[in-house]
């Protein structure tokens, strides 16, 4: 009998063991959800949910989806499987995917690490498996001064959710440049990115100055302090729904601008 308990939520299944201070998720289907509550998931010393009987989850899950000819195929081409959002205990189909050996050991000293602290700027990547397109969205907590040709007005952007199709690799660039030039100027310049797509939201306005945000952060005035951790993608986002939603509403004068990428 296994020693973990488990909840299912649609195709989600969660996974519980009392001396866990965290849930594991997977996705799941009727013709191994059997499988998986068989058994007791433990954890290894690199965070990883492991079963002897049938080995690494994620490493699970992908064989499941994949088949275990093509899964040994990436093995022998030197791919692992990458948890987008370098969470272990996250074994959803749309957080794993295969990226060359080289490359994953660079994403974790580059995006994993300049991605981990979410106060400022929560950017999350996800992939749809069934379109094979990748997302990112961003939340800025602390708003993004927008960077646009032409256009002079002071304004912020709060939100963005960014479509990409292709090579995985050429959306996590898109990220890492997205956060290395926010954390240098706090802007954000939507017209550098090589997204397909696009779903972008602000304002008129100039941000306060960081130490304000600081401030906030601190808790130093006696209030809760909350910020997002991250955005969940939008659903059925695909090449032909031709999104191209970019606004910047200006709320003082009762109007807004629109721009197109």
């Amino acid at each position: 009998m296994s020693k973990n308990g488990f909840r299912i939520d649609g195709d989600i299944i969660s996974i519980t063991r009392s001396e866990w201070d965290f849930i594991a998720q997977a996705t799941v289907r009727e013709d191994y959800l059997e499988e998986i509550q068989s058994v007791t998931w433990g954890l290894n010393k690199n965070r990883y949910l492991y079963n002897s009987k049938y080995g690494y989850l994620h490493s699970y899950i992908m064989k499941k989806w994949y088949g275990e000819d093509f899964c040994k195929k990436m093995k022998d081409m030197n791919y692992v499987i990458d948890h987008m959002d370098n969470n272990s205990t996250n074994c959803c189909i749309n957080n794993l995917y295969f990226l060359l050996d080289r490359y994953n050991k660079a994403k974790g000293m580059t995006l994993d690490q300049d991605n981990a602290n979410k106060e400022y700027i929560a950017l999350s990547i996800y992939r749809d498996f069934k379109t094979n397109l990748f997302q990112i969205t961003i939340v800025f907590n602390y708003p993004a001064t927008l960077s646009v040709n032409g256009f002079d007005k002071p304004a912020v952007v709060e939100l963005a959710y960014l479509l990409y199709e292709g090579d995985y690799r050429k959306m996590l660039i898109d990220a890492e440049n997205i956060l290395l030039e926010y954390k240098e100027h706090y802007t954000f310049s939507p017209e550098k990115l090589k997204a397909i797509d696009y779903h972008i939201e602000g304002c008129i306005g100039k941000v306060l100055p960081p130490a304000i945000h600081e401030e906030y952060l601190s808790g130093k005035h006696g209030h809760g302090v909350a910020f997002f951790d991250k955005k969940a993608p939008l659903n059925n986002w695909t090449k032909d729904t031709n999104e191209k939603y970019f606004i910047i509403k200006d709320r003082g004068n009762q109007c807004y601008y629109k721009f197109e990428l």
